[in-house]
């Protein structure tokens, strides 16, 4: 027996430690079967256990015969705890499986044992798990929520920097994680509440504010309001929150100035040192990550324009001739969006450009394709009805494709001047594309009629016909291909900024206050709270 559980590295790790980090679900099983309960117990040099290493393997079942045999491993050793180690790495299965069959063991842990747990399970995203913990210790609560990581991080931190964590209707895939979403939402009003009263901690709050408003994490943000609607006017670098939205691009916190009534107009007319107002910093190019989640340097073009223009709107007229400095070297805020975005504009031009004579290029070859067929002669005119519906597909493919001839040919011969990619440069794209992707559908019709027409007497048609056209399919990809930005144009050009409301103000009863829960999905202010 001795021979089968001994140290075998260099590290001290036994048979058992490695075979764990290894996922050898069959042999753990066995050896663990033949070892007696306190051979389970060795440690390597560093003081860890084998159910360490099955939790940095993430294998469930393996830790589950080991605790079988010894309901003590999860607190034994020197070394990092399994449950630590399994949330670090953020595998949910074995922190909750490790978490709720040893509860009686952790809730045996000191104070800042369990803390560090709680905020490790927050980092690796475990919400359900730390609300437990937080649930479990109520006389611990206020420790947990200002517990801090390595990077000086509170929970309320690490939420409010993670937007995927909240469902949203902005987001509407994320919904599917519904369950994980409500955990996020309930730890984060949870983390918040022990705020309350505080002064002391008001800059804590004041941080998870703009680290919510910089990564667009609107759930957040509304929870905050109802926290403290004083939050509002609070300002980082002389930023407030719809300031650095704007600067952001991030539109769902930015329409909360459409909630709040003159409360917002009055936040928007402070001006910031050495920056300017708010047009300025709409002024200045989007971050990277919002410009690459637009296809194309002409509809991010686009999308800033129309931004800056959307921004404009709810301004003070004076804004717009208002200079950034003071003196000869203060710009206005037009004359910075367009030094500012000139390189994009020339990468628009350009993408524009490009697309128009690619695409200039198959138009030309599908009328001149669809001009033949119709001028040619010696169709088997036995079938009419085929006839007809090779002449109609023939026509259409062919008015259809001189049609994206001149859209494109529109679109070289454009200044390319900014307020051009607002409307009338992607009109013009879209049109071409969508006539485009007809004249292709059409020309593959009148390509099976015709040759529907011309070997409609063959005994061979079916299989003919069967290997012809998957050939003849080739083209659809082109039309598939050429979906998507069809999909993005109509979405830049014609579904704009229009977000739904976020903040709704509710009347309550102060005898009957609403449950956060409930405030939470829906999203709510309440007015008994900001009165």
């Amino acid at each position: 027996m001795p021979n089968i559980q001994r140290k075998i590295t260099n590290k001290g790790e036994t048979t058992l430690h490695v075979a764990a980090a290894a996922n050898h679900e069959d042999f753990v099983k066995n050896l663990v079967n033949r070892l007696p309960k306190e051979r389970l117990t060795a440690v390597n040099d560093v003081g860890n256990t084998a159910l360490t290493y099955a939790a940095v393997a993430g294998n469930v079942k393996i830790a589950k015969v080991m605790l079988e045999k010894n309901p003590d491993l999860p607190n034994l050793g020197s070394g990092v705890k399994p449950l630590f180690m399994a949330a670090s790495l953020g595998h949910s299965q074995m922190v909750q499986f490790l978490y709720y069959e040893t509860k009686e063991i952790v809730s045996g842990w000191d104070e800042n044992e369990q803390a560090k747990l709680f905020i490790t399970c927050v980092e690796g995203h475990l919400y359900g798990v730390a609300m437990a913990i937080l649930t479990a210790n109520p006389n611990f609560a206020t420790n947990f929520a200002t517990t801090t990581n390595m990077e000086g991080k509170t929970a309320l931190h690490l939420l409010a920097r993670n937007p995927s964590a909240f469902a949203s209707e902005s987001r509407p895939w994320l919904m599917l994680k519904q369950e994980n979403s409500k955990q996020a939402s309930e730890l984060f009003e949870k983390c918040l509440q022990e705020y309350r009263g505080d002064g002391g901690n008001s800059s804590v709050i004041q941080n998870v504010l703009f680290d919510a408003a910089e990564e667009g994490n609107i759930e957040c943000l509304i929870m905050l309001i109802r926290f403290d609607f004083d939050l509002l006017w609070k300002t980082k670098k002389g930023k407030s929150i719809f300031h650095v939205a704007a600067e952001k691009r991030h539109e769902s916190i930015f329409c909360l100035l459409n909630e709040i009534g003159s409360v917002g107009g009055i936040i928007l007319n402070k001006n910031i040192e050495n920056i300017g107002n708010i047009l300025h910093l709409v002024a200045e190019l989007a971050p990277k990550e919002k410009l690459n989640a637009i296809s194309g340097a002409a509809l991010q073009m686009q999308r800033e324009i129309l931004w800056f223009k959307e921004v404009e709107k709810i301004v003070p007229p004076e804004f717009k001739e208002m200079k950034n400095r003071d003196g000869d070297g203060g710009e206005k805020p037009y004359v910075l969006f367009a030094r500012t975005h000139e390189k994009l504009r020339t990468k628009g031009e350009k993408w524009m450009i490009n697309t128009a004579n690619y695409s200039m290029v198959v138009s030309t070859l599908i009328g001149s394709v669809m001009f033949s067929g119709l001028i040619a002669e010696g169709l088997n005119n036995n079938s009419p009805k085929l006839y007809l519906v090779f002449s109609v597909a023939s026509v259409i493919a062919l008015f259809s494709s001189a049609t994206s001839l001149v859209m494109f040919l529109s679109i070289l011969t454009s200044r390319y001047s900014y307020n051009d990619f607002l409307v009338w440069l992607p009109l013009k794209l879209l049109i071409g594309v969508a006539a485009l992707c007809i004249s292709i559908a059409a020309m593959m019709v009148a390509f099976f009629t015709s040759f529907m027409l011309k070997n409609c007497n063959r005994k061979e048609l079916p299989v003919i016909f069967a290997v012809i056209g998957l050939f003849a399919c080739a083209p659809i990809l082109y039309v598939l291909l050429k979906w998507y930005l069809f999909v993005d144009i109509a979405r830049s050009t014609f579904f704009r900024f229009k977000p739904r409301q976020r903040l709704l103000y509710k009347e309550v009863s102060s005898h009957e206050p609403a449950s956060p829960a409930s405030e939470s999905s829906t999203h709510c202010i309440n007015l008994a709270c900001i009165k």
